[in-house]
């Protein structure tokens, strides 16, 4: 090869490299972000925000609205009693006041520089401590809103007319 065909070969590479480094920048997150995706029939709602070195990155997940006293008393008083459960744990139950929406909430927070692989892993590591959690819910009898049979409003029960 002759020296004419080097430069040229590495001009080329720099250019490749330059490219590249642009594109990282680009891809690169950056506060504030949000982005949704489902877990275990959970709809997750994911929140990045922060400044600096540090970021805050909170994951929503909707279990459901609160059923009302006349629906199921006995359901409604566990659920109460698992929202109000604080462990000293960055994962914890939350319900929303105007909906009545119980949600469960895991509040990380990254430190350094973050990357979009870094992102996703941090979102994955903290899904896998949420399981715990979300199978403590169903043991105290949570199912997902699409797994509870509808009620069927204008059947009366058979033992309700014979007396």
């Amino acid at each position: 090869m002759s020296a004419e065909n080097n430069m040229e070969n590495a001009d080329t590479f720099q250019e490749l490299l330059n490219e590249g480094t642009e594109k990282l920048v680009w891809i690169t997150p950056k506060a504030p972000l949000a982005f949704q995706f489902t877990w275990e029939k959970v709809q997750f709602t994911a929140k990045l925000s922060g400044s600096g070195d540090q970021h805050r990155f909170l994951l929503l997940g909707d279990m459901g609205p609160l059923p009302f006293s006349a629906e199921d008393p006995g359901f409604r008083e566990r659920l109460l009693k698992l929202v109000s459960w604080k462990p000293e744990e960055r994962i914890h139950f939350v319900l929303e006041p105007q909906r009545q929406r119980i949600y469960i909430m895991i509040d990380d927070i990254l430190n350094g520089e973050l990357t979009g692989t870094g992102l996703i892993a941090s979102a994955v590591a903290s899904l896998f401590h949420a399981r715990p959690f979300i199978e403590l819910a169903k043991e105290v009898g949570w199912r997902h809103p699409s797994e509870i049979p509808a009620p069927k409003p204008n059947v009366i029960h058979k033992k309700v007319i014979e007396n």
